[in-house]
């Protein structure tokens, strides 16, 4: 892994069929996956991620009946999932995501009772959530997110009651939130923004079929002109007195940005706190990624929370590699990092560094505990309703 391996990938290699773990990841290989790949019946760990391979997934790939981890991530797959999926009884952990894969989700998925971690986000796929999703009650993390899903919210998901991480985001599910999804306690993260779903909470107005707005959440009109006239005060008098401590604090302080550039023009930068933060460390604290460390999914990439070995932790915001591709986008995430670096704000997450890489781009920011705002005004309970 992590090498620039390129061309085909040879079909003698597949004559070692005493392999049992095969990695390949973050290379230039090209090509299609070779059909001869299932003659390595030994394998229980095969993973091909973040390279050029084009093609569909051989159906040959049923035949490796002792994988329990399969990744092929990151590559430009098309076609559809194989049928011969559900093949991988013993099968653990499963990643197709980041790739061209069309048509719909097959129901041989069910046949994978021990999956832990499935990922098929970022595809073209379509079609319903099969009700067969329901059947894999040992399921730790699902997403879905990015793809062209439609449908209602599949009720059956209430049976994964393993489930920490769920995202649904970004496709064009229907309906309403099942009360099924009450019974998912050990559920951590979840996610189904971007969607077509209904049943907003207080929502309200002049529309066919929405309650009238209640007369007593209305402002009052002379609280509504104490507003105008006093805020844009009191927002100029803060702008103020911040820019004097920045510019105070900025005197006093020269902290050290570690930089380190190759030769081809890649650019890895931290914060220096408590030591330097090396991407190897970085790597290491989240398995290069895995999604087991991965506490939620956005349109642009993923968060991974990871605890570097002086005990700190901190939240990675790492990018699809789809969105690394654009040039455009690069040039943006350079100039986001060149204005979080510089900014000092206690309602801003505090951003210690980056890395910028043809293959992988990602955010270092400051760890927060209680998630998002979005998620704790979601929270009936966390959420404080105004007046």
């Amino acid at each position: 892994m992590y090498n620039t391996l390129g061309g085909p990938i040879p079909s003698t290699l597949f004559r070692l069929t005493n392999l049992k773990r095969l990695f390949l990841g973050c290379n230039q290989f090209n090509g299609t996956i070779p059909h001869e790949i299932g003659n390595l019946k030994n394998l229980t760990h095969l993973s091909i991620i973040t390279n050029k391979l084009t093609g569909a997934i051989p159906s040959t790939l049923g035949h490796l009946t002792s994988l329990l981890y399969l990744d092929l991530r990151s590559n430009q797959l098309h076609s559809f999932i194989p049928l011969e999926i559900g093949n991988f009884s013993a099968l653990e952990e499963l990643d197709l995501s980041d790739n061209k894969i069309r048509g719909i989700i097959p129901d041989e998925l069910s046949k994978l009772s021990n999956i832990q971690y499935l990922n098929l986000s970022s595809n073209l796929l379509s079609g319903q959530i099969p009700f067969a999703i329901g059947k894999l009650f040992n399921l730790v993390s699902l997403d879905l997110s990015k793809n062209k899903l439609s449908g209602s919210f599949p009720t059956r998901i209430g049976n994964c009651t393993e489930l920490q991480h769920l995202a649904l985001n970004h496709n064009s599910l229907d309906g309403t939130i099942p009360l099924e999804i009450g019974k998912i306690l050990l559920l951590q993260n979840f996610d189904l923004s971007h969607n077509n779903l209904s049943g907003n909470k207080g929502l309200c107005g002049h529309v066919q079929g929405f309650p009238s707005c209640s007369q007593r959440h209305r402002l009052a009109p002379s609280f509504i002109l104490s507003v105008k006239i006093f805020l844009p005060l009191t927002l100029v008098l803060a702008f103020t007195i911040f820019g004097f401590i920045l510019l105070l604090k900025g005197k006093s302080e020269n902290p050290k940005l570690v930089t380190r550039a190759a030769k081809n023009g890649d650019v890895f930068s931290v914060w220096n706190y408590d030591g330097i933060i090396l991407d190897e460390d970085l790597i290491d604290a989240t398995e290069d990624f895995h999604i087991r460390y991965c506490i939620g999914t956005g349109g642009y990439g993923s968060v991974y929370k990871a605890e570097l070995p002086n005990g700190k932790v901190v939240a990675l915001k790492k990018l699809h590699q789809s969105e690394t591709e654009d040039s455009a986008f690069v040039e943006s995430f350079q100039n986001e990092a060149r204005v979080l670096s510089t900014v000092r704000h206690w309602n801003i997450v505090k951003l210690y560094g980056f890395c910028l890489h043809k293959r992988c781009m990602f955010f270092i920011y400051e760890y927060m505990e209680r998630g998002s705002l979005f998620c704790v005004l979601r929270d009936d309970d966390e959420a404080i309703e105004l007046d």
